[in-house]
């Protein structure tokens, strides 16, 4: 195989990679680094779209705090661009606790409180903004520093709650 067959090859293989962790709804990352303490954010940019489901008309969110467990804590937060419109900050209140979800797919033990966030008819109001937070406890700085590791669910649904199409991609990365 040539050289550039196999440069085509791992790149089709990666942007599969990706491609699976879209469809799973479920998205993992870290915010903050080692040097930071609190206050860091990571943005995701979120479509919602018709996928033979029926029509998007909100956003479901919730994150779940992984370990290792630090002073800090992890919220989510959805915001409507076109309008301003957010949900109230929803923080995972114990770290490091074991995230699972029934088979039904609704979370149980060691996610946030899920929010949601109602768009509207049109097309470009099925675009949302989501803040995945590292926020900031009554402890000291140093106490705090350190990357602060996630799981953050979402769901694109029609008025009813049935899942649509969800497609995101990340724009900040603290």
């Amino acid at each position: 195989m040539k050289k550039s067959q196999k440069i085509i090859t791992a790149s089709l293989l990666i942007a599969a990679g990706y491609a699976g962790v879209v469809s799973a709804h479920n998205q993992t990352g870290s915010v903050g680094t080692a040097a930071s303490g609190a206050a860091a954010t990571d943005v995701y940019q979120v479509t919602c779209s018709n996928d033979g489901s029926g029509a998007p008309a909100q956003l479901f969110a919730q994150v779940a705090d992984l370990a290792p467990v630090l002073a800090t804590l992890v919220s989510v937060q959805i915001v409507h661009p076109l309008d301003g419109a957010s949900t109230v900050l929803s923080e995972d209140p114990v770290d490091g606790d074991t995230a699972t979800v029934s088979t039904t797919g609704a979370s149980t033990t060691g996610w946030s409180p899920g929010v949601t966030l109602k768009g509207g008819a049109a097309a470009n109001a099925q675009i949302y903004l989501i803040n995945v937070n590292k926020q900031y406890t009554a402890s000291t700085v140093a106490a705090q520093k350190g990357p602060e590791l996630y799981n953050l669910q979402l769901h694109c649904q029609t008025a009813t709650g049935v899942h649509t199409g969800t497609n995101w991609i990340q724009t900040q990365n603290q």
